[in-house]
């Protein structure tokens, strides 16, 4: 732990980071444009609570529980991975890199301390949201289990997010390339792969229907873990599906749905989220340090 906070690396990083008028700027106006988003939601959740039998108070809290998660979902999946997309080609940019590789640095620490430095700023932002999203709290509909569930998945995916986008840094000879291929991997992970689950899933419907036949048991129970798995792939399928689980059949970790006569026992997408996206990001980590060094042994 001491060698992660006493990263050289991380040190100067944060500090022309945080000393900056950046910033507290950037800082200001996120928390600014959050709160508009609040006011916004509650007010037009409030007008329509004057109809009666239209939504209630639960109704709204959920809806700024929503509105704050998507905006944290924005945070994590394009900010953050902007942060570190040039955080080691623009080393090379700037004449810099072989500098710092000639140093007695560890290239694990360097990539250590170039993560590091992006995502502190990143969690700060998340964890600024928190209060906001606890006044859902006081309007009930939001429970302690899926604010921290929701938040854990948050930071987890940050973490990977930020790690794919320095994989990409090193991987790439400049920061344009590295940025590109950042978010062209974001945009696919978040909307691509969902386009493709839906028209896989809407190809099987009408093959089956065709068929004149549901596929049997195990036909659907392979499809029911295939589609829980492939939203564990997915941050908004994820915190999507596990909510409404845990709302309908207050579900925590797993879940169950009976098949012809056998039951059949289904984690929750947001433990393989976590699961997966660790796994995801230790070999981003691995594979971004031997791509520093095998660029410094060149």
């Amino acid at each position: 732990m001491s060698a992660w906070l006493s990263n050289p690396v991380a040190i100067k990083e944060l500090r022309g980071r945080m000393r900056g008028r950046r910033a507290f700027v950037v800082l200001t106006l996120y928390l600014l444009a959050l709160s508009g988003i609040v006011t916004f939601t509650y007010l037009i959740y409030s007008a329509s609570a004057a109809i009666p039998g239209s939504t209630n108070a639960r109704t709204t809290g959920k809806a700024l529980f929503a509105a704050i998660l998507a905006v944290q979902v924005f945070l994590v999946a394009f900010i953050g991975p902007a942060f570190t997309a040039g955080a080691i080609s623009g080393e090379r940019e700037r004449q810099t890199y072989d500098l710092l590789r000639t140093t007695l640095l560890p290239a694990e620490s360097f990539v250590r301390g170039k993560l590091i430095s992006a995502l502190s700023y990143v969690f700060l932002l998340v964890l600024v949201s928190i209060p906001l999203q606890s006044i859902a709290f006081l309007l009930g509909g939001l429970s302690a289990v899926e604010l921290i569930v929701s938040q854990v998945l948050i930071l987890v995916a940050a973490v990977t997010y930020a790690l794919y986008g320095l994989w990409c840094s090193a991987a790439m000879r400049s920061t344009l390339a590295a940025t590109v291929a950042t978010f062209a991997g974001m945009l696919f992970l978040l909307f691509g792969i969902p386009l493709i689950g839906g028209a896989a899933a809407l190809f099987l419907n009408l093959w089956f229907a065709t068929a004149g036949s549901g596929g049997g048991p195990l036909t659907e129970t392979l499809a029911l873990y295939a589609g829980f798995i492939s939203a564990a792939t997915n941050l908004p399928a994820t915190l999507l599906v596990s909510e409404a689980l845990f709302i309908e059949e207050n579900a925590i970790f797993a879940t169950s749905q009976t098949i012809g006569s056998t039951r059949v026992w289904l984690p929750l997408p947001w433990p393989l989220f976590i699961l997966f996206h660790l796994l995801v990001a230790y070999w981003l980590y691995r594979a971004t340090v031997r791509r520093v060094r095998r660029v410094s042994d060149k």
